[in-house]
């Protein structure tokens, strides 16, 4: 048996083997899988017909049957015939002598060993007239099954195919963890194990974020309308402002001097545009209105300048930046920055979202923001437009969404906080919302490799 190449070879070997030695007519042996009855291979003696794989009946016994013999002498450990028990008083044997009465043959059935379970079982049949197992006995031929049982069952494992190798390491491996873990250890892993499958399976609010900050909706940028000083400053940053309240005041002593030289070019051609007429000297009258009404130009921008000398609020809003008590005195040229207010009826979140997350982003998705002064409060918003251009960041490319509020606020609330900000993009499981940027990183190296 060891030399063929096959199981089934061994298989039919052994059963021409047992035939010849027996005297039987008939041999089958029937496999077990998970303890029920499967494959099933059969031979006859010289003259009965040669072999013959299960399923082709020829006047032989239903598989039922079969499987019902095999079945009772498994289950009772021992060889069962239909004409004896075993060797130890008597056993039941209703399926043998059912087999036996269908076949009109003496019947008997042999445990084949493999361990804990059986592989199997051989089922002999002799015609009524033969001596049936008496010669050469059952424990005889009990023996000679148990000592090839080892070998078929070392084929039988060899020819199995992989994924059944793994099964049967992975239930040892179960086992030995099962004997040397603690109860407790083992339901502390089996709940890890459960969550574990929860987050990968259960889906949750995938939500993206990245910081943000609270801007006013209108802002505007007080700049100086001319070379100048700093005079005076009302207001600090962070102080709330009414509209046409004045914030600072630019020094005008320059101002009030070019406007008396102005005006006094003004009076000036005035004069010599009237003596111009009385001497009827048109092109002499000429010159001089037109010196007057560049004069008069001059004269009303100074006027205006002079207005502007004094920073007001173009409406109700809180001064968001431009701390000039530090500066007093200081100068200043036409179009610097002095300050910026915003307004206070109405605010906008910006939120910085990394480039990796930008595509998921539509406008018109929600989420909230938690601020960093008030952490326990979150306020809900609404995206409302998405810039185009990236912006470098902390290192890293960063796109601007703005969003709205979805609510009242609190009479706290006031440009320049920041807090995190999350938008909801749709529904995933736990696992893969984590796992995502990871797996997005890995297939960008793999495709610039």
């Amino acid at each position: 048996m060891a030399a063929q190449p096959s199981l089934q070879r061994s298989l039919l070997t052994l059963l021409h083997g047992l035939l010849s030695r027996t005297g039987a007519t008939r041999a089958v042996l029937l496999w077990y899988e998970d303890g029920h009855a499967g494959q099933a291979l059969e031979a006859h003696g010289p003259g009965a017909g040669g072999q013959q794989p299960s399923g082709h009946q020829n006047g032989s016994a239903p598989d039922a049957l079969l499987r019902d013999a095999a079945e009772e002498a498994i289950d009772q450990g021992i060889a069962v015939g239909s004409d004896a028990g075993g060797d130890a008083g008597e056993w039941l044997n209703r399926a043998q002598q059912a087999l036996a009465q269908a076949s009109n043959q003496s019947v008997l059935t042999v445990p084949l060993p493999g361990g804990a379970d059986p592989m199997g079982a051989v089922l002999l049949f002799w015609q009524q007239a033969d001596t049936g197992p008496c010669d050469p006995g059952i424990p005889v031929i009990s023996g000679w099954l148990a000592g090839v049982a080892p070998l078929l069952a070392a084929q039988r494992r060899a020819e199995r195919p992989w994924h059944w190798h793994a099964r049967q390491a992975w239930r040892q491996r179960r086992q030995r963890w099962r004997q040397d873990t603690p109860r407790l250890q083992r339901h502390l892993w089996a709940a890890g194990g459960l969550a574990l499958l929860a987050l990968a399976i259960v889906p949750l609010p995938d939500r993206i974020g990245g910081q943000a900050r609270i801007e006013g909706a209108q802002q505007r940028v007080l700049s100086a309308p001319t070379d100048g000083f700093i005079k005076a400053t009302h207001v600090h940053p962070g102080d709330r402002v009414k509209a046409g309240q004045v914030l600072a005041d630019l020094a005008e002593q320059d101002l009030k001097l070019e406007r008396d030289r102005w005006a006094s070019q003004v009076a000036q051609q005035d004069n010599s545009y009237a003596a111009a007429m009385t001497r009827a000297d048109r092109a002499e009258a000429a010159l001089s209105l037109s010196r007057l009404e560049e004069a008069q130009a001059q004269l009303a921008l100074i006027d205006e300048q002079l207005k502007r000398s004094q920073l007001k609020a173009p409406f109700d809003g809180i001064v968001i930046q431009g701390d000039l008590s530090q500066s007093i005195g200081a100068p200043v040229k036409q179009g610097d920055t002095l300050m910026t207010v915003a307004s206070t009826r109405r605010f906008r979140v910006v939120i910085d979202i990394d480039e990796g997350d930008i595509a998921r982003l539509q406008a018109g998705q929600t989420g909230s923001i938690a601020l960093s002064a008030l952490p326990w409060d979150t306020l809900d918003l609404k995206v409302v437009r998405i810039t185009a251009l990236g912006v470098a960041r902390d290192g890293r490319n960063v796109f601007e969404v703005q969003a709205d509020f979805n609510q009242p606020l609190p009479a706290d609330i006031r440009p320049g906080l920041t807090g995190q900000a999350k938008v909801m993009v749709g529904w995933r499981p736990l696992l893969w919302s984590w796992a995502r940027p990871l797996v997005n990183r890995l297939r960008f190296l793999w495709w610039a490799w």
